[in-house]
């Protein structure tokens, strides 16, 4: 899943600002989700589940609790997929510095394996 795709949700978006700031037990983060958006801890623990998917997020077990961590790559996925919108922004249709006259050439890549129709 993308950055944009993960960052899309915003019950997500707020476990990622949380855990921007260091690591925090899994009850701090869903109180916060839950004081803002006034949601289940089902949904703050299916969220987290998602981010561990998607290989945002990692925990470590201390007794019961459960302390949850940004992952570092987190940082170059999005740098990644923010590169990716820059290099379409720059060669597009009407950009007198872009590389290709075809403006279908421009678009059927994409980091993460999604191609446009021809």
């Amino acid at each position: 899943m993308n950055s944009f795709c993960v960052l899309a949700n915003p019950l997500r978006y707020r476990i990622v600002e949380i855990l921007a700031s260091g690591e925090h037990m899994s009850g701090n983060i869903s109180d916060a989700v839950i004081g803002n958006y006034g949601v289940s801890r089902a949904a703050v623990s299916k969220q987290l589940a998602i981010l561990r998917e998607n290989g945002w997020v990692e925990f470590r077990e201390e007794g019961s609790a459960r302390w949850y961590f940004l992952v570092e790559d987190v940082w170059q996925q999005i740098d990644s997929d923010v590169s990716w919108l820059r290099y379409l922004w720059d060669r597009r249709i009407g950009y007198f510095a872009r590389n290709d006259t075809d403006p279908r050439l421009a678009s059927t890549w994409s980091p993460w394996g999604l191609h446009t129709k021809e």
